[in-house]
């Protein structure tokens, strides 16, 4: 549960100046404080979005769906009414410091019942409770920034642990949702906000230095499952070895013909590490001797040089002479999230799935259907 402060700590945090870089500042006001709240509102010019009366109905056609049940949600609506008119002190207030606005949600229970409802029964009332004990860490912003977001919106955990050193470049934005007004952000700190602003009250916690040997052990303690999405081959190898040893399972999608790894190390004891296919520890970047060396080494984390398309194949050879990188594309970024999203899930949930690893591949389908 997150803790909600009130409106006497958020009018010291105003005068503190504090910046809240990506966490919103929750607080309650209570009935009798209605005046001295408006009064800050127009004495810092914040913006308001307050939808709570449209938020409490939707609460009320979750509890009584039935259209028999119309006098049922109308007493929850008037006995919330008659207690405070104005609604001002139901629930609590989000304030937003980087957009400078003031949001009203729902108090966290019934804020997770409503955001979850839809998903019923596709995920049962009983499993979204146990999701919520969940502690999930995603490693790299890329691909990995579209599948936190997926594991966010679907409340498959409580906790999201992301961790990535780089920050936001303009050639980002032909596969991350983001935005020209944030180039130069840290990409922990771009995807932290949009949870936040999702989700206010899912617990995230940002290592927005990576991870490495001085925090692996802060950011692996107690993870219930690891979403390896990173470039750097050595801790692509570690981060396998600690799952092992921690016995955590790990899923690792690619935007390469829907390129998919399973590795529940939590339930094969002697799984090797990403399945054989990587038999010793790689090197460091910098040691090798061009950057289409260190991308020819990449592919080996996609199932090999030839499991990886044409195109893909035809721009490694020109990396360095007429390409800078490897390309990648948004579409294959939101297809690899959904199966983070989709597996993710049924190893929260407890489902024993087999090691394996596969692909998606769009233009072999096509080819089945002709």
């Amino acid at each position: 549960m997150c803790e909600i402060k009130s409106l006497g700590a958020f009018t010291q945090y105003l005068e503190q100046k504090k910046e809240l870089e990506w966490k919103p500042f929750l607080f309650k006001v209570a009935i009798d404080e209605a005046v001295t709240f408006n009064k800050i509102i127009e004495e810092f010019g914040f913006g308001v979005c307050d939808q709570i009366e449209n938020q409490l109905n939707e609460f009320a056609r979750i509890k009584f769906p039935s259209e028999n049940d119309l006098s049922e949600r109308e007493e929850v609506l008037i006995a919330i009414h008659r207690e405070d008119e104005s609604l001002i002190s139901y629930g609590n207030w989000a304030f937003f410091g980087w957009k400078n606005t003031l949001v009203h949600p729902l108090p966290e229970l019934e804020y997770h019942e409503v955001i979850t409802n839809r998903n019923k029964n596709k995920i049962t009332r009983k499993e979204q409770s146990r999701l919520q004990g969940k502690k999930v860490g995603i490693v790299g912003l890329s691909v990995g920034a579209e599948a936190t977001m997926t594991l966010a919106q679907e409340n498959l955990c409580g906790e999201l642990r992301i961790a990535d050193f780089d920050t936001l470049d303009l050639s980002n934005l032909n596969r991350i949702n983001a935005g020209v007004d944030e180039l130069g952000l840290p990409k922990t700190l771009i995807t932290a906000r949009r949870i936040k602003t999702l989700n206010p009250y899912l617990n995230v916690v940002p290592f927005k230095n990576g991870i490495g040997e001085r925090n692996m052990n802060e950011f692996l303690n107690d993870l219930d499952l690891i979403v390896e999405e990173c470039d750097e081959l050595r801790l692509k190898y570690k981060i396998r070895e600690e799952a092992k040893e921690r016995k955590i399972n790990l899923v690792f999608a690619a935007d390469e013909k829907g390129f998919f790894s399973i590795e529940p190390y939590a339930d094969e004891k002697e799984l090797s590490l990403f399945h054989g296919l990587v038999s010793e520890i790689p090197r460091q970047k910098e040691e090798y001797a061009t950057s289409h060396d260190f991308m020819i080494a990449l592919c080996e984390w996609l199932g090999g040089w030839e499991n990886i398309s044409k195109e893909s194949r035809g721009s490694v050879l020109e990396i360095g002479k007429l390409l800078c990188g490897y390309p990648q594309l948004a579409s294959e970024a939101k297809l690899a999230a959904a199966q983070v999203g989709h597996f993710a899930r049924r190893l929260l949930l407890g489902e024993r799935l087999e090691a394996t690893y596969f692909n998606i591949d769009w233009n072999t389908i096509k080819d089945r259907l002709n």
